[in-house]
Parts: structure tokens; C-alpha cells; sequence
């Protein structure tokens, strides 16, 4: 039987990855760090730890816990994150850290627990980024910052752990209904200063697009079949209009993409 380790489930894409896997017939350690989703994880057969990734020795003997129970891992996908909003000037560096702590960093812990395991069975990493890991965007400076760092380290995995056998997959989510939009936090000047008309724009598309939020299905679905192929793609663009978006955004030259953007939202030009 396969086991899987994975991050950030109270909800979202891990709360139903964990789910669906288990209905697959996969061994499921889940890790949640509030007592949210504990009790349809634990109905759905899926064995639940309480974890906060930014701890290492935490996340580290958490992994040790799923080994010594089960023998082995052939799957860890890091999907523990979280957004922040707002203008570069208005964030406060502490957030930032903040952020990079659990998006960067406590990826990288995870996987680094588990990479030994991995290598013993030539198992799975896959670290759950975003389209905006691919493209930057006006009020998501911090958060493209991290998911890029995040692309960046599974191109790194994904040479090194190549002769071991060990597969690398990167997801890339478009807009979807994981709860981001509500939980996500914002600069601690977000929407004064000279920023104010350009956050109140960005306030005002973010809540339109929320009427086009796909399912977590969207994703759930080509991440398990990715989980379970034998050769899984490294980039997997998810959702309703994101191939389209990455494609244009890798063959327009900037002057084209950015007038895109700016027509799209409706800022102001200098």
C-alpha cells in the first residue's frame, strides 16, 4: 500500500487531496496545524498530525512518526501555504518573513525529512505552487516572490533527485475555491497612502474573480493522476484558463504582456 505524507490540510487542495487519496486506497498521513477538517480526515480514514511546517524539529519528527508506523513513503506533496496582499511598500518586512517561513521554508523542511525515504522506494515530491509562481502580478509581490522561490527549488530537486529514481512534480493552480481570498492576510498599510486608488482596483477584481473560482476538483484530479502515473509531468498547470495565460505570458514580449495586465485591471499609467 502507498503512503503519502501531506501538508496544509485543515481545507482546500490538501483537505481533499488527503481525501480522495484515501478513497484510492492510498495510506494517508495528513498534517493540519488548527483543529480544523481533523474530524472528516479521521471519518475518511486518514491519520491526522497537528504540525506547523515552520518547525523543523517538529516537522522532522512528525515525518519520523509516519516512517516508524509504516515502514516507508512513497509520496510527499508540500502544500502548507498561505497569501499576503498588498503593495510592496506596504508590506511590513516581518510579514514577508512570515510568509517565506511557511511558503519557502517550510517546503523545503518538509521535503528534506522526507527525501531519504523517498529515495529508498524512488517515490514522489510534489510542492503545490501557483500560476502566480509564474508570473508576477500588482499587490501579490511577496506572494509571487515565494511561489517563484518555490519554482525555482522543485527545477533544483528536480536535477538532483533525477538518478535516484525520485520524481518532482510542481503544481500551478489557477484562481480556486481553497479558501485563499478570505484567509490570506494584507500589508499592514494596504489600501492608505500614495497605493490607496491601486489597492481598492485590485480589492475590487479580486472580488469579481471570486465569481469564477473553479472547484478544488480542478486540481485534485490531475494531481492524483500525476501521483499515480509513471511518468508524471514536472509542470502541471491546473484550472480553467491557466495554460492559456502562461502561454501568452512566456511568448509576448513584456511591452504586450504588461498592457494586458494593466487593461485588464485598469491601472493608471505613468
Amino acid at each position: 500500500m502507498r503512503v503519502v505524507l501531506i501538508t496544509g490540510c485543515s481545507r482546500g487542495i490538501g483537505h481533499a487531496l488527503a481525501r480522495g487519496l484515501a478513497a484510492r486506497g492510498w495510506t494517508v498521513a495528513a498534517t493540519l496545524r488548527a483543529e480544523e477538517g481533523r474530524a472528516e480526515l479521521e471519518a475518511a480514514g486518514v491519520e491526522v498530525h497537528t504540525l506547523d511546517v515552520t518547525d523543523e524539529t517538529a516537522t522532522q519528527a512528525v515525518v519520523a512518526a509516519v516512517l516508524a508506523r509504516h515502514g516507508g513513503l512513497d509520496a510527499v506533496v508540500a502544500n502548507a501555504g498561505a497569501g499576503l496582499f498588498g503593495t510592496v511598500e506596504d508590506l511590513d518586512l516581518a510579514q514577508v518573513r512570515s510568509l517565506f517561513e511557511l511558503n519557502v521554508l517550510g517546503a523545503m523542511a518538509t521535503v528534506r525529512a522526507a527525501l531519504p525515504a523517498l529515495r529508498a522506494r524512488q517515490g514522489r515530491v510534489v510542492l503545490v505552487s501557483s500560476i502566480a509562481g509564474r508570473r508576477g502580478a500588482p499587490g501579490s509581490g511577496a506572494y509571487n516572490a515565494s511561489k517563484f522561490a518555490l519554482e525555482g527549488l522543485a527545477e533544483a530537486l528536480a536535477f538532483e533527485l533525477e538518478p535516484f529514481g525520485v520524481r518532482v512534480t510542481v503544481v500551478e493552480p489557477g484562481a480556486t475555491d481553497t479558501g485563499f481570498f478570505a484567509a490570506r492576510a494584507e500589508g499592514a498599510r494596504s489600501g492608505t497612502g500614495p497605493y490607496a486608488a491601486i489597492s481598492a482596483r485590485l480589492r475590487t477584481v479580486g472580488e469579481q474573480t471570486r465569481g469564477s473560482i473553479e472547484p478544488v476538483g480542478v486540481v485534485v484530479g490531475p494531481l492524483i493522476q500525476a501521483l499515480e502515473a509513471a511518468r508524471p509531468p514536472f509542470r502541471l498547470p491546473v484550472g480553467r484558463g491557466t495554460r492559456g495565460q502562461l502561454l501568452a505570458y512566456r511568448l509576448l514580449p513584456w511591452t504586450a504582456w504588461s498592457w494586458l495586465v494593466r487593461r485588464r485591471l485598469r491601472l493608471p499609467r505613468g
